[in-house]
């Protein structure tokens, strides 16, 4: 969801076009070829846009005077190979966690500048926008960031709009967040255009962007977390579904019949056996396969995962599964072996499966996807 005040809280570096656009078709058409395939060669894009060679020589000079996209080889010519200008744009995302809040900053190339983690005791709305605002100051005055070149701003939050006037039936730990227009809040006080996932569907966009999802034009994520959830990427793009929902893994698991993947039965489990636990969110640092409890909770939640796994792939056929969000590393590799994706055999071979694979954004993953919001929407 989007705030309706996007197109008026533009920083200076950037201007709306004809049709209230940033780029026209054509620029965008060939912006978007850059940004996936860095290295690209002009006859490489001409190829897969259909737009004439001589039009793309064109644009490209254009884009790279407007300091939007530069040559890898240091030069203009037609052969020499593209990539986005790190440097044109910047964007924030901000995750709204339970207990803490997450910040990263992204350039215009997809490339993860910075994150920060902070745990807050009140997670009410004045107190994380406060939190969130002194944080991003701090980190553009860190990073030399120029303010005029900051795009926007994303925020992933637990829980699901309502419909579509962007309000969000929120977890319980954040209710202060529950029925108002977050992206709206936010936009006012960071003065920024402002976009607003769910948890599961930033942290799949980051994948996508900033981690090995960008091998993958289509995937399912799996939002481990203390949830579970996820996000869909076909094409690239993000699926979001008629009210922004699409992703909800959580739902196809009976909560009577399945016990759900999430890091909190995992916490439990734990401290069952004597293993605490200092932070959720933070558990890939500290982290050990062989703690007591480890196995039982995959033994718990290994059907689900079986179940979850065969519905994507059967409904998607999609390239991969991506086992992320919170989860450590190191318990996803100790799941994946275990997962087992259901499909008939006919004439001695299944259908093609998916690959399952550990997700590569394990820093602040939902603030991460947040911040690709800006680029995905204006850009992509």
């Amino acid at each position: 969801m989007t705030s309706a005040k996007n197109n008026h809280m533009l920083r200076g570096a950037f201007a709306l076009g004809k049709g209230d656009k940033l780029l026209q078709d054509n620029p965008k058409a060939i912006v978007k070829e850059v940004f996936w395939t860095h290295g690209i060669t002009q006859r490489a894009i001409s190829n897969a846009t259909k737009i004439p060679q001589q039009t793309v020589s064109r644009l490209v000079n254009t884009l790279i005077e407007d300091d939007l996209i530069r040559s890898v080889a240091g030069s203009g010519k037609a052969s020499a190979g593209l990539e986005p200008n790190p440097a044109y744009a910047y964007c924030y995302g901000l995750s709204i966690l339970l207990d803490a809040i997450s910040i990263a900053l992204m350039n215009f190339k997809g490339e993860v500048v910075a994150t920060r983690h902070i745990e807050l005791d009140d997670m009410g709305i004045a107190s994380v926008l406060s939190k969130a605002e002194s944080e991003v100051q701090a980190m553009s005055v860190e990073h030399n960031i120029d303010s005029g070149r900051v795009l926007g701003i994303g925020v992933g939050i637990s829980g699901f709009f309502s419909s579509n006037d962007g309000k969000m039936n929120t977890h319980h730990a954040i209710e202060e967040w529950a029925d108002i227009n977050i992206a709206d809040t936010v936009a006012d006080t960071f003065n920024l255009p402002t976009w607003v996932v769910n948890d599961g569907t930033g942290a799949a966009a980051g994948e996508g962007i900033a981690g090995v999802g960008r091998k993958y034009k289509n995937f399912v994520y799996f939002f481990v977390s203390s949830a579970f959830g996820g996000g869909l990427i076909n094409n690239g793009d993000m699926i979001r579904g008629t009210h922004g929902n699409a992703g909800e893994l959580g739902d196809m698991l009976p909560a009577k019949l399945y016990s759900h993947p999430n890091l909190q039965l995992l916490e439990r489990i734990l401290l069952k056996h004597g293993v605490e636990v200092p932070s959720l969110y933070r558990l890939n640092e500290t982290f050990d396969p062989e703690w007591p409890g480890v196995d039982e909770w995959i033994y718990k939640v290994q059907d689900s995962f079986d179940l979850v796994a065969t519905a994507s792939s059967a409904l998607l056929d999609s390239q991969a599964i991506i086992i992320g969000g919170h989860i450590p590393t190191k318990l996803a590799q100790k799941v994946i072996p275990r997962i087992d994706v259901y499909a008939q055999f006919r004439r001695g071979a299944k259908r093609p499966m998916p690959e399952i694979v550990c997700a590569g954004v394990t820093d602040c993953p939902v603030a991460v996807g947040a911040a690709t919001l800006p680029i995905r929407d204006w850009f992509l």
